[in-house]
């Protein structure tokens, strides 16, 4: 006697709460997987599009993903985005015939832009998620070179995901008044988006100082934020302390080409690229009578770790992922490297070319979700 065929069985339904800590544990690195899993079914798209799943994704990770890097060329005409993600592609915003912008700062998913070349000069603070755009009009102090940096002003706000909120914009000038080797005036003008004004301008003196470019990003560290001004070998920092409201300039190493980031003790390191070998240098306080200075800590050999075409190849630390002990390691000749100084993991994300500094964009969002593509039933 034949038995009759089992009847099919359906594969078990996983229960919501175990798929939300499934999705919940995908590598925030890696967005294409989300978007992926959003394709799966109606319920795991809504479980992603949640509004307590996406509060919930970036504490639980706490690190956002490197998404891409906005770079300016060498004529600061031509600025562009560089996607490390499959999953994540946007558009640079549309600028009137005969302007052009340029990339000044990009920190806690915003992008602050400076419109030139034909007046009115103007900033734009932009969210490549939201597309959200707020023109701002530049302080009316004189300047000769300008840097500017955006950051979040929410209070108590952890960063991790922060669109949509009150911000503050930092915009530094230098002044030049044509005395070589004399003195340079630096000034900086803070602009609240909740009180819509730019503050009063704090100045300082830069003593036998450069007037020179200041496209390098800015850092920042605790509640200070730094900019670099270079010209030929003359290099300065600036320092503006965000509680309160002042700006002084700092010694550098004198070396050409550094670039400032937060050692691994929460202070402040410079590090460089010099022939073959990458350096860094710390504050060291004064004791037992003598100066405070700074220090060579220690040593980088980069031949096994980056390519080269030849050992005259130029290299330079151009950028880094502010908080993190990684940097960019630039080659026109080879292309753009990541370098983690803790692991020296090395990763390429460019091929050569001519880069005038690097931008990098970190988020958790979902830019498919976020730009209606996946839109819910």
């Amino acid at each position: 006697m034949t038995l009759p065929p089992c009847p099919r069985r359906s594969p078990p339904v996983l229960m919501q709460d175990l798929v939300e800590e499934i999705l919940l544990r995908l590598p925030p690195d890696e967005p294409a997987r989300r978007v992926h899993a959003a394709l799966i079914c109606k319920s795991w798209l809504r479980i992603l599009h949640d509004g307590a799943f996406l509060r919930r994704y970036p504490k639980f990770h706490r690190k956002p993903s490197l998404l891409g890097f906005i770079h300016n060329g060498p004529s600061l005409m031509s600025p562009g985005f560089f996607s490390t993600s499959i999953a994540f592609h946007f558009s640079l915003p549309a600028v009137a015939p005969g302007r052009s912008w340029v990339a000044l700062d990009c920190r806690h998913h915003r992008v602050l832009l400076i419109l030139h070349i034909y007046k009115p000069r103007e900033l734009i603070v932009w969210d490549p998620i939201t597309h959200e755009q707020h023109h701002l009009p530049l302080p009316s102090h004189p300047h000769s070179y300008s840097n500017g940096a955006v950051l979040c002003a929410a209070d108590g706000c952890d960063h991790l995901d922060c669109h949509g909120g009150p911000y503050l914009v930092v915009f530094v000038g230098t002044r030049n008044y044509g005395l070589a080797g004399g003195k340079n005036d630096a000034w900086v003008s803070v602009y609240s988006s909740e009180t819509g004004a730019w503050s009063a301008v704090t100045s300082t003196t830069i003593e036998n100082g450069s007037n020179g470019e200041m496209m390098k990003p800015s850092l920042l560290i605790g509640d200070k934020l730094y900019f670099s001004l270079s010209q030929n070998d003359d290099m300065h920092m600036l320092k503006f302390d965000l509680g309160g409201r002042t700006l002084s300039v700092i010694e550098t190493p004198g070396v050409f080409g550094a670039i400032p980031m937060m050692a691994e003790d929460g202070g402040l390191e410079f590090v460089a690229v010099l022939h073959d070998s990458i350096y860094s240098w710390s504050w060291q306080a004064g004791t037992h009578g003598n100066s405070a200075r700074w220090v060579r800590q220690w040593m980088m050999d980069l031949v096994p770790l980056v390519p080269i075409c030849h050992r005259k190849t130029m290299r330079e630390v151009i950028g880094l992922v502010e908080g993190t002990q990684t940097i960019f390691i630039y080659s026109p000749r080879v292309g753009i490297f990541t370098l983690d100084l803790n692991s020296r993991q090395v990763k390429k994300l460019g091929r050569g070319g001519f880069y005038y500094n690097i931008l990098p964009y970190s988020s958790f969002y979902i830019p498919d979700l976020a730009k209606g593509r996946l839109a819910l039933p």
